[in-house]
C-alpha cells in the first residue's frame, strides 16, 4: 500500500525517474545486442560538407541559401530518386525569396516535409512565435482536445512555405535529467491538430494530398490511435499514447548503424555505392549535424548526438508497423503480478522456509523479472513497469528485518525456556532450527524419572542452613551433569528433588534405555560424590543417599502455565506414577524403582530384578515393579 500511495504521489519524481532510468537502461542494453539497420537515410549537413562547399571557387559560407536545399532535393529526387525527403530545421525568415519559391515548387511536385516546432514548456506570456504555421488538421472527435497537450507558442515556417502540403512538428520532450524521452504525435493550437515529422512523412510518401484517416479510442494504457493508409492502401498504423498524448520513443538503433551520407558526396553525385540502393525510393532526412549548428540532443543511448536520429528512430518504429503496447493494461497487470509474487514469498515465510532462502528467491524473483522485461522490451519495446520490483525490494528492505526480528525473538524465547531443562548444545540445536512448535503442548510417551536425597531431613538436624543450601546444590549438579550427559529434559528441582524426563522436546527411541541408565548413573555419581567428601574429610554423619524412580507413559508436554508465569513441563498420570515410584523406593529402602512399562520399552539388558506388583498410594491399580539386582 505504501508503494501504491508512492507511485501516484511519486514525490520529487522519485518513483517514475526509477523506472524511467531501468527504460533507458534496457535501451542502451538492447540496441548493444540488437543491431539494427534502419530503413531511413540521413542526409547530413556535416562539417565536412560546410568547410568543402567553403573552399570552392565561388564557395558559400554558412548558413546555406534556400537554393542550395532547393540543389539538393532536386538531385535526391532526380538522380537518386528518393522516395521522401523530411527537412529537419525550420525557416522563418523570408531571406533568399527565389530559393523559398524553389522549395515550394519542388514540395508542389515531390514528398518534402518541412518541419515546424511548438513551445509547450514557456507560459504563454513567455512563449516563443516565429514564422507561421501550417493550417493542421480540424478535431473532429472531442477526446483529442482532452488528451494532446497545447502549445503555448511556436517556431513556424515563412509564410509561402507555410503553405505547403506536407509540414510536421520536431517538438521533443525532455525529462528532469534533459533527455528526450517521449514525443507528442499530435500538438494542439487553437482548435486545430498538427502532425508529428514522421507521421507526416509518411502520409506524404503515401499520398500527399490525401487527409489523415484514424480513429481515436480509449485503451487499456491511455488512448490508442489507428491510422489508416499511412503504409500502403487498407494499411492500419496502431500508436498507443499515455493520458497526455505522450509516446515514448522507441530508441532501437545505434547511433553507429544510422545510415548517413554527407551533403557534399550529394551535391557532387559521388555517394557510396552501397548507399545508392537505400536511397532508391527511400525515406531520407535532410538536417544539419554538424556541432556548430546546436542541434545537438541527450538521448537514453548517448549524450550528444544529432536531434535528427530522433526522428529516425520514430520513422523506423513507425515503418515496423508494431504495437507499442498490450491490450491489457501493464499499470494493472504488474502490480497484479508484483502481488502474486509477494503472496509467494509471504507463504514460503509462514511454511517455516528459513529467511536466508527466502532471500535468495526474492533476489532471483527481481532478477529474473529485469530479465523478462528486457527480453519483452526487445521483441515489442513495452514491458511491465518496475512495480514488482520495488515490491520485490521493498519486501528485501522491511521484511527481512522483520522476519530476522521475528526469528531472533522466538530463537530467545526457546532459548529462555529451555536453557534450563536441556544441555547447551541441545538448546542451540534449538535455536538453530527454530522449533517453535516445541512448545505447543502435545501428547507424548515419556520416560520420567525422579530423584530424591534420601536422608536430608535428618542431615539438616545437626547442619547450618548455609551448609545444607551448599550440599544440595552440589548433589543436584552432580545429578543433572548426569541428566546432560544422556540428553534428559530437566523439568524443575523440587527443594532436595529432581524430575526430569526424556522424549521431549526431541524424540528419542530408546527414551526408556537412556532413562534407566541415567538413574544407574546418578547411583554411581553419588557414590563418588560421599567417596571425595570422605577423602578430603568434610562428610558429616551417614553418606549421602539418593532414591530414585522411573516410569513411562503418556503425558501432556509443552509450555505450560499462565501469563504470570510458565514453564516448560509434563504433566498427567504417568508422572504422578513416576513420583509414587521414588516415594516407594525411600519406604523400601531401595536406590531404584522401575516400572514394568519402562522395562518393557527397553532395548538393552540391565541389572534390574521383578519385585511383582505394588500398590502405590493414592492409586487403585496396582504396578508392577522392579529394582536393582543385589550386588554380589
Amino acid at each position: 500500500m505504501v508503494l501504491l500511495l508512492v507511485s501516484v504521489w511519486n514525490p520529487s519524481g522519485l518513483y517514475s525517474s526509477a523506472q524511467t532510468r531501468l527504460w533507458n537502461a534496457y535501451q542502451q542494453w538492447g540496441t548493444a545486442i540488437n543491431k539494427h539497420s534502419p530503413y531511413v537515410v540521413v542526409v547530413q549537413i556535416d562539417a565536412e560538407s560546410i568547410n568543402e562547399l567553403r573552399k570552392q571557387k565561388n564557395g558559400e559560407d554558412w548558413p546555406w541559401s534556400r537554393q542550395r536545399y532547393a540543389e539538393l532535393l532536386e538531385i535526391l529526387f532526380n538522380q537518386y530518386d528518393v522516395g521522401v525527403v523530411g527537412l529537419d530545421m525550420y525557416m522563418p525568415d523570408d531571406r533568399d525569396i527565389k530559393g523559398n519559391q524553389a522549395l515550394l515548387a519542388i514540395s508542389q511536385q515531390k514528398p518534402v516535409v518541412f518541419a515546424q516546432a511548438f513551445d509547450l514548456e514557456n507560459l504563454p506570456e513567455d512563449a516563443f512565435f516565429s514564422g507561421h504555421l501550417s493550417t493542421g488538421l480540424a478535431m473532429t472527435e472531442p477526446a483529442l482536445s482532452q488528451v494532446f497537450p497545447v502549445a503555448n507558442g511556436y517556431i513556424g515556417n515563412n509564410e509561402l512555405l507555410s503553405s505547403a502540403r506536407c509540414v510536421g512538428h520536431i517538438t521533443s520532450i525532455k525529462n528532469n535529467e534533459g533527455m528526450i524521452t517521449q514525443v507528442n504525435p499530435f500538438v494542439r493550437w487553437q482548435d486545430h491538430l498538427f502532425p508529428m515529422l514522421a507521421l507526416e512523412m509518411l502520409r506524404c510518401y503515401s499520398n500527399a494530398d490525401k487527409p489523415y484517416d484514424f480513429s481515436f479510442t480509449e485503451h487499456a494504457n491511455g488512448w490508442q490511435l489507428e491510422l489508416r493508409h499511412l503504409l500502403g492502401e487498407g494499411s492500419t498504423s496502431p500508436l498507443v499514447v499515455d493520458n497526455e498524448g505522450k509516446w515514448r520513443i522507441p530508441y532501437l538503433i545505434h547511433k553507429d548503424y544510422i545510415i548517413s551520407i554527407p551533403a557534399i558526396d550529394v551535391l557532387r553525385g559521388e555517394v557510396d555505392s552501397e548507399y545508392i540502393s537505400r536511397l532508391k525510393n527511400g525515406m531520407v532526412f535532410l538536417a544539419g549535424t554538424a556541432p556548430g549548428l546546436g542541434d545537438q540532443q541527450a538521448t537514453p543511448l548517448h549524450n550528444n548526438v544529432p536531434g535528427v536520429s530522433v526522428h529516425v528512430q520514430l520513422l523506423d518504429w513507425l515503418l515496423s508497423n508494431k504495437s507499442n503496447s498490450p491490450s491489457f493494461s501493464l499499470d494493472k497487470g504488474s502490480w497484479l503480478l508484483g502481488f502474486v509474487g509477494l503472496v509467494i514469498l509471504y507463504a514460503m515465510l509462514m511454511g517455516g522456509i528459513s529467511a536466508s532462502v527466502v532471500v535468495t528467491v526474492t533476489v532471483l524473483m527481481i532478477v529474473g523479472w529485469l530479465g523478462f522485461g528486457f527480453w519483452v522490451w526487445l521483441d515489442y519495446q513495452w514491458f511491465l513497469p518496475i512495480h514488482p520490483v520495488m515490491l520485490f525490494l521493498f519486501f528485501l528492505v522491511f521484511q527481512i528485518p522483520v522476519e530476522w526480528w521475528i526469528a531472533q525473538r522466538a530463537a530467545g524465547r526457546l532459548r529462555h525456556v529451555f536453557q534450563d531443562y536441556l544441555p547447551a548444545a541441545l538448546v542451540d540445536h534449538l535455536v538453530d532450527d527454530g522449533r517453535t512448535d516445541l512448545l505447543i503442548p502435545s501428547r507424548r510417551n515419556l520416560t520420567i524419572l525422579f530423584a530424591d536425597i534420601a536422608n536430608f531431613t535428618q542431615r539438616a538436624e545437626y547442619s547450618t542452613p548455609e551448609e545444607i543450601a551448599s550440599l544440595t546444590q552440589q548433589i543436584l549438579e552432580c545429578l543433572t551433569l548426569v541428566v546432560h550427559k544422556h540428553g534428559g529434559t530437566l523439568d524443575k528441582y523440587m527443594g532436595d528433588a529432581a524430575m526430569v524426563f526424556w522424549n521431549a522436546p526431541f524424540n528419542n527411541e530408546d527414551h526408556a534405555d537412556k532413562g534407566v541408565q541415567a538413574a544407574i548413573d546418578m547411583l554411581a555419581a553419588i557414590s563418588a560424590f560421599n567417596q571425595n567428601l570422605i577423602q578430603r574429610d568434610l562428610l558429616k554423619g551417614e553418606p549421602m543417599l539418593v532414591r530414585i524412580g522411573v516410569h513411562t507413559g503418556e503425558v501432556i508436554v509443552g509450555d505450560l502455565g499462565t501469563r504470570f508465569r510458565h514453564a516448560y513441563t509434563a504433566i498427567g498420570d504417568a508422572v504422578n506414577v513416576a513420583a509414587r515410584l521414588q516415594t516407594l523406593a525411600r519406604e523400601i529402602k531401595e536406590p531404584l524403582v522401575v516400572s514394568q512399562q519402562t522395562v518393557e520399552c527397553l532395548h538393552e539388558e540391565y541389572p534390574l530384578v521383578s519385585r511383582g506388583a505394588i500398590a502405590l498410594k493414592g492409586r487403585e491399580n496396582r504396578v508392577a515393579i522392579y529394582t536393582l539386582k543385589p550386588s554380589e
